[in-house]
């Protein structure tokens, strides 16, 4: 075998490629790729048995999507996290915020905590961004938003997933995330 032609072909080849591989086209603005998930539950994949096999029983409100909703806050009471089922028990949405949240009330908090749900898991981009992280952490982690409306509440969508449109928004206060909604609405 000729190794000096073999290898000449490959390079000629290989330059040959990487001008296409620079006109592919870049991330639009406001998109991730990665699947969208916190405390091990993943909208539009996890269901309502599974959420209580990863955080237990939590507080259950039947009324909440289509088929009810469950919120757990952490042993701390600095966060909690709201699950919403859908079609077939599917979870939808996972909103995980600041504070105990008001629908609950004194006599249910102690139900609703679960030491498996960690505020400070973190999400975004090697899961770097938490509860209070600052704007300018979410844009040099995340990028742009795809729109800001209203100002405080920023949306990325996911671009890896092709038959559920899947979403964030992230909602700031005082310049820092006091929560995060994780959504693949049923279609």
């Amino acid at each position: 075998m000729n190794w000096p032609k073999l290898a000449a072909y490959f390079l000629t080849v290989l330059f040959a490629v990487l001008p296409l591989s620079s006109q592919q086209p870049k991330e639009k603005r406001g998109t991730v790729c990665w699947p969208l998930h916190f405390s091990g539950i993943v909208p539009g994949i996890t269901d309502g048995s599974q959420v209580q096999r990863l955080l237990g029983e939590g507080i259950f409100y039947k009324d909440e999507g289509d088929t009810g909703g469950r919120y757990f806050i952490d042993k701390a009471h600095t966060a909690t996290l709201h699950v919403v089922s859908f079609t077939m028990n599917v979870v939808g949405e996972v909103t995980v915020r600041s504070g105990v949240d008001p629908k609950l009330n004194a006599t249910e908090l102690k139900q609703a905590e679960s030491q498996w749900f960690r505020p400070d898991d973190g999400f975004g981009n090697w899961h770097a961004l938490h509860l209070g992280s600052s704007e300018k952490d979410v844009l040099k982690n995340l990028g742009e938003p795809k729109n800001r409306i209203p100002a405080n509440d920023w949306r990325y969508e996911t671009v890896c997933e092709c038959e559920i449109p899947e979403y964030f928004d992230l909602f700031f206060e005082n310049g820092h995330v006091i929560k995060v909604v994780f959504s693949a609405p049923a279609g």
